[in-house]
């Protein structure tokens, strides 16, 4: 086990564009880095708390678990969002429509713990 897999938050990302909604995809997918940037492998996606507050405010959905197993921030071109920052992924697509990152629970996290992340980033549960 890594560093980060014991102590971090990996995280995932979706690109959606108008070619993959009329396909009913995302155009690209992967694992993220904490800079907002893709990389290859679930070990090379470490957060830390303060990485997850840049999250805070987006609207997240849970994944239908009392307790869910990840959480998700949605952003489209219209919000007041730039591909910037932990959305700079959003820089790799030509013209796309919005994205989402994912915020996986790791397995070393209590629920009472994981529950409280969630609420930091105003997520309910």
């Amino acid at each position: 086990m890594t560093y980060s897999e014991s102590k971090g938050f990996q995280t995932t990302y979706e690109i959606i564009t108008e070619e993959s909604v009329q396909h009913g995809d995302f155009a690209e997918c992967g694992w993220l880095d904490w800079r907002g940037e893709s990389v290859d492998n679930p070990w090379e996606s470490h957060w830390d708390v303060q990485d997850l507050l840049r999250l805070k405010g987006y609207r997240f959905e849970g994944d239908g678990s009392t307790v869910p197993r990840w959480i998700t921030a949605d952003a489209d071109m219209t919000d007041t969002i730039h591909p910037a920052g932990v959305w700079s992924f959003l820089g790799n697509e030509d013209q796309p429509l919005g994205g989402s990152i994912s915020i996986h629970r790791p397995d070393w996290i209590t629920d009472s713990s994981w529950i409280r992340v969630c609420r930091l980033l105003c997520y309910s549960i």
